[in-house]
């Protein structure tokens, strides 16, 4: 079943022209973070990933982002 995730980095060190956070819908938590790595977003770093559960998507949902917060500098 399809979930979503709320993809956070562990530390406060977040600069401009860098994401601290991606919703993302996928399987499990360690495919959203793997995902996260695999799509290159600026400032995520293995080992410093929080992801949280926040939902179920639905059927018709595409797997991979949703929402990202980016600092633009």
């Amino acid at each position: 079943m399809k979930k979503i995730y709320l993809v956070t980095r562990s530390d406060d060190d977040y600069e401009y022209d860098e994401y601290d956070s991606v919703v993302v819908v996928a399987k499990t938590p360690k495919e959203a973070k793997e995902y996260i790595i695999r799509e290159g977003y600026e400032g995520f770093k293995d080992g410093l990933i929080i992801c949280e559960l926040i939902g179920d998507a639905n059927k018709s949902q595409p797997y991979g982002e949703v929402l990202a917060s980016f600092n633009a500098g």
